[in-house]
């Protein structure tokens, strides 16, 4: 005897193009789905860093982390092409946070908020010019451009000399320590500095400092280099030695360079929190070779009694893989 099966109404209704529909829909859902958790993870994994140094390579990327979760938290929420949607937000928001800082600080100079009694403004700049750059000249032009009051240069050593005698004329004072093995810091300043102090073969970082003369309250200058990520350990240690260091300064204190860290690390964390420094800066400077900064890494911190008197500005590129940071403080003379 012969069975015969016959397909139900049901199987009947689903025709091919409504399969192919659904599984359309099936991979939208999946593709917007997969990057909100993987968004989220990162910004979870990055708050980790506080109890394992390990995971505080994930706050170096808080901010793509939050883009990614955003992006696809909207596209979710979109009621067609959800992935579609999060893709084409996402590449905005990377967009528009590396066009943020070149927004900021094209306009005019920024204006400043008035002086206190007893408060003198400085205008610091700091800039990692890089190890292989190769156009002293147009690290020296971008100096004279920004015409800070001091300048910290970081990975400047003496195959840029050159840059130093085009900036002599303006930046009489200047102070280096390539005496050091390891040491490739310049301070320049328009007024007199004092009290060179550099260390390099230490366990701290490698740092250089000078101190301003009275007329800006004899306040110390550091400029300041820790290792880079992902050596989360060796920076989480330099810093804590630093710290160690400092409770032997006196007086107020400016401190600016090449943390390699975000503000959303714990080492720039534990740095304000262990020296009860605050944080200046939070633009984004590296990389600054295609012009496309994403991580914010070069920083301003100041001592408690000196505040900002402009918005943060980067410069603009000079031959390094970072945009030089700039802004005018307000230090207090007594």
């Amino acid at each position: 005897m012969t069975s015969h099966i016959f397909p139900s109404p049901a199987n009947q209704n689903k025709s091919p193009e409504v399969e192919k529909r659904k599984r359309h829909r099936h991979r939208d859902w999946s593709g917007a789905t997969v990057g909100a958790i993987f968004g989220f993870a990162g910004l979870f994994c990055a708050r980790l860093g506080h109890i394992w140094i390990g995971f505080d390579i994930f706050a170096q990327f808080w901010m793509q982390f939050f883009f990614i979760a955003l992006a696809c938290g909207l596209g979710l929420a979109s009621p067609k092409y959800k992935s579609l949607v999060a893709i084409v937000l996402l590449a905005l928001m990377v967009a528009g946070y590396s066009a943020w800082p070149h927004y900021v600080s094209s306009g005019a100079a920024p204006a400043l908020k008035p002086l206190q009694a007893n408060e003198k403004a400085l205008k610091v700049a700091s800039f990692n010019s890089y190890a292989g750059n190769t156009t002293p000249a147009a690290i020296a032009r971008e100096v004279l451009r920004l015409d800070p009051d001091l300048m910290v240069l970081v990975e400047f050593d003496k195959s840029k000399a050159q840059a130093l005698d085009v900036l002599r004329q303006k930046y009489p004072y200047q102070e280096t320590c390539w005496q050091l093995s390891d040491c490739d810091f310049a301070i320049l300043s328009k007024t007199p500095i004092t009290d060179v102090v550099a260390k390099d073969d230490w366990a701290g970082p490698r740092f250089m400092s000078v101190k301003m003369a009275p007329e800006f309250g004899n306040v110390t200058i550091i400029g300041l280099h820790t290792s880079r990520f992902p050596h989360q350990r060796s920076q989480l240690k330099q810093i804590l030695v630093f710290i160690k260091y400092m409770e032997g300064i006196t007086g107020r204190v400016v401190l600016m360079g090449d943390f390699n860290a975000t503000p959303f690390s714990r080492i720039t964390q534990t740095l304000s929190d262990g020296l009860s420094f605050e944080r200046l800066t939070y633009m984004p400077t590296w990389s600054a070779t295609y012009g496309f900064p994403q991580l914010a890494i070069d920083h301003i911190f100041v001592s408690p009694g000196i505040r900002a008197l402009s918005q943060e500005h980067i410069g603009e590129y000079a031959g390094s893989d970072h945009f030089p940071i700039t802004m005018t403080l307000g230090i207090p003379t007594k």
